[in-house]
């Protein structure tokens, strides 16, 4: 048996009303749909071409920098072998030039120990006006002021030691004689030696103050020599060498300059200068500063 259903012909006709508008509504909404969709579509195409261009850019950049990063390592590594083969290069220089340098010093020792052996037997004044002896002085003044700086880092019997002492002695050799003497402080060479000497005498080790200083004590023995020291060598300057001296011929040496140079005029000392040697352990030291300053004794 069927079954059935009474609609309201009014409420039937609504219905049907309602299913044409839906009926004309829907391809409407359709259509915006597919062209909303289809712009979307669009849009996203061209930005995807975009970023695949970016992303063929940004490859070509990284193959680019992988490259210069590959050039640069391989640089680097020749660079540090480069380096590494100069390092061994200059480590065999310095090696070759301390060697060279040590029989240097040894080899000019040695010259000016035999120079200063042979000067002791009496010095060849012949060889006095000679560009020999003037270039002998010219590197003797030299050869001491550059000594001077490093003096204090010297070893006391090395080869650098005994060149300088050697060479000190020499000029002292070639200065006992009268002629020696007319020669030093009447040449060019001389003076420039007795003037460095007198401006360096503070800062020289005893083995070359006591040579130096028996130096000036040759010089002071000629009349031009003696007038040269009293206007350059202030007392001051011996008083602070013999103060520092420990080393008795230091001081005895720095005291008989000091007896040369003023064995005419008057002699003026600290006290703290007369004390030092009136009570020196050196019984020299003591007669010899009685002798001088006897008169001026605190």
């Amino acid at each position: 048996m069927e079954a059935k259903v009474l609609v309201d012909k009014a409420l039937l006709d609504n219905m049907l009303s309602e299913v044409a508008q839906i009926k004309e509504w829907i391809p409407q909404m359709i259509n915006s749909d597919v062209v909303h969709a289809y712009k979307s579509y669009s849009a996203s195409q061209r930005e995807l071409l975009v970023l695949r261009e970016d992303n063929k850019q940004l490859k070509a950049d990284v193959t680019r920098w992988r490259n210069k990063f590959d050039t640069s390592q391989a640089e680097l590594k020749l660079q540090k072998e480069l380096n590494h083969k100069a390092t061994v290069e200059i480590a065999g220089l310095k090696e070759q030039l301390s060697l060279e340098v040590r029989y240097c010093a040894k080899l000019g020792s040695s010259a000016c120990e035999l120079l200063w052996s042979l000067s002791k037997q009496g010095f060849p004044h012949a060889t006095l006006h000679t560009t020999s002896m003037k270039k002998f002085l010219e590197t003797f003044d030299e050869t001491l002021t550059n000594f001077a700086h490093v003096d204090s880092k010297v070893e006391h019997n090395s080869d650098e030691m005994r060149l300088v002492e050697s060479l000190c002695g020499t000029l002292v050799n070639a200065t006992a004689s009268e002629e020696g003497r007319d020669y030093v402080v009447e040449s060019n060479a001389g003076r420039d030696i007795i003037n460095s000497v007198v401006s360096l005498l503070p800062r020289l080790s005893p083995s070359i103050l006591r040579l130096l200083l028996n130096f000036l004590f040759n010089v002071s023995l000629h009349y031009s020599g003696q007038a040269i020291l009293l206007k350059e060598l202030p007392v001051a300057s011996v008083e602070e060498v013999l103060s520092k001296g420990r080393e008795a011929q230091v001081v005895l040496c720095s005291l008989r300059l000091l007896q040369s140079l003023y064995s005419d005029e008057e002699l003026v000392v600290s006290p703290e200068t007369i004390l030092f040697c009136s009570t020196h352990q050196n019984s020299h030291v003591r007669e010899l500063s009685r002798q001088m300053f006897e008169h001026n004794e605190p």
